[in-house]
């Protein structure tokens, strides 16, 4: 018996078949079409992040920009902070931390959202803490983010509260602001409630926001030193002029002493060779009176001669006492005293010939009776003779002390004017307090011998010791009592 339905069999095989290709082929249309889909969404997110990534060169160009205009630190730092939050928006508050003068803690000094308030934390503390020793740009989430905001005290925490909503915050941008290893400050971005607001590809940004902020603060401490630096010069050079103008001046009268006293020896000496003749006239003149009578007619002429010698007299007195100070003129005046203000006025002459001063006065010293300036004068001179000696450099030494006496009187007062110089020959030595006696090309010969004077007027005396090649000391003992 044959089997209707045998001859079917290929047929449904045949549509087998073809379901399975259909089936194919629309599984590949499908995943086509998702793949064309997929490809289509990376498309746009690139376009997205590349417009995204040109928009923040943007803003940092023109962050940039405005930091080259700007000259005052506060005016920076709240550009710095207001522009992080057009760079990265959604953030809910930038914080801008700046190391204090002491280098001790970190000063909160800009906001972005709020008052600023009273806010410090240590290095390493907390979140800007950790962003100022960081070396680079850190994004912090999760825990890590609630580890380092629990290092907050209760005070801070309450500052942070108010500035920061809502808190605690999810995640936060942080960057250290550095320059040539100087370590500034911290900025901290702080993230709203989307936990994912911030992505690693936003820790380049914040740097380069950082970056610059650092090298504007930077530029402005430096103008300000700057002109710190150039008004102390100013003042430096107005001061070095005046004095200087005092030193020319008291050298111009130094000078001029000088020769008024080289006039004073002179006219010492002359009164000293004149008056012995001039006593022997006047004494022959009185014995030939006694044997005149007194109705002689040349009585009179004897009368004139003897007054006109007795004229003669007073003026050779007043040309012995020339430059000698009067008792009038003496004061009490302390030594130290008088030293330091000479110090003070070659200070800067001696500065610039790199000279040290070296001052070792004593604080018991009695008064003395004495001329201020002609005192002044002689230290002046010995100082600026020092320093001639001094061509290179060295060390200048004034040293005073009290010297007691053995025998009951007042004591003595010695003043040490030491130098570090060449010294002076012993060749020299004999005929240094001699009248225009000098080694220099331009000098007089006169300083040492009219200080000599003046101190052997004063009732003191003058001594110098000296090696070549190891400097030279000038010893002055004064009597602690009026000079007789």
């Amino acid at each position: 018996m044959s089997n209707p339905a045998a001859p079917n069999k290929p047929s449904s095989g045949r549509v087998r078949v073809f379901l399975r290709r259909y089936a194919r082929q629309r599984r590949a249309r499908a995943l086509e079409q998702r793949v064309a889909e997929l490809q289509a969404q990376l498309a746009a997110a690139r376009a997205h992040q590349t417009a995204g990534f040109s928009q923040r060169l943007d803003t940092l160009l023109a962050i940039s920009s405005a930091l080259l205009i700007t000259h005052e630190v506060d005016a920076i730092l709240q550009l710095v902070v207001h522009q992080a939050l057009a760079l990265f928006p959604g953030a809910s508050n930038a914080l801008l931390f700046l190391n204090d003068a002491a280098g001790q803690a970190l000063e909160l000094r800009a906001v972005s959202e709020g008052s600023l308030g009273q806010l410090r934390i240590s290095a390493g503390q907390a979140v800007s803490g950790r962003a100022f020793l960081s070396p680079r740009a850190m994004l912090l989430v999760g825990p890590e983010l609630e580890i380092a905001l629990d290092e907050l005290d209760a005070e801070q925490q309450a500052e942070y509260m108010r500035l920061i909503a809502p808190w605690p915050p999810l995640s936060a941008l942080v960057a250290p602001l550095r320059i040539e290893g100087r370590r500034l400050g911290s900025l901290a971005i702080y993230a709203g409630t989307d936990a994912h607001l911030f992505l690693p590809r936003d820790l380049p940004f914040v740097q380069a926001l950082a970056d610059l902020a650092a090298v504007a603060i930077a530029e402005t401490h430096e103008r300000e030193r700057a002109a710190l630096l150039q008004s102390e010069l100013q003042q430096t050079e107005t001061r070095h002029a005046e004095t200087q103008a005092r030193l020319d001046a008291t050298q111009a009268q130094l000078l001029q002493s000088a020769k008024l006293a080289a006039v004073g020896e002179l006219s010492a000496s002359v009164a000293h060779e004149i008056n012995n003749p001039l006593y022997a006239a006047r004494n022959s003149l009185f014995l030939l009176e006694q044997d005149l009578p007194s109705g002689t007619p040349q009585r009179e002429f004897l009368d004139i001669a003897q007054a006109e010698l007795a004229r003669i007299a007073g003026i050779i007195t007043r040309m012995r006492d020339f430059y000698r100070p009067s008792r009038a003129e003496l004061e009490p005046t302390h030594i130290n005293d008088v030293l330091r203000s000479t110090i003070e006025l070659v200070q800067t002459y001696l500065r610039h010939e790199h000279v040290t001063v070296q001052a070792n006065l004593s604080s018991y010293l009695p008064l003395i009776e004495a001329h201020p300036d002609q005192m002044r004068q002689v230290f002046l001179n010995l100082m600026l003779n020092a320093c001639d000696a001094m061509p290179g450099g060295g060390t200048l030494s004034v040293t005073t002390r009290f010297v007691s006496s053995k025998d009951g009187h007042a004591g003595m007062i010695e003043t040490r004017v030491i130098d570090t110089g060449h010294g002076i020959a012993t060749e020299h030595l004999a005929h240094l307090f001699e009248p225009f006696y000098t080694t220099k090309p331009q000098g007089t010969g006169l300083g040492l011998a009219i200080s000599a004077h003046i101190i052997n007027q004063h009732g003191g005396c003058i001594a110098v010791d000296s090696a070549v090649g190891a400097g030279t000391t000038f010893t002055i003992v004064l009597p602690a009592q009026p000079p007789a």
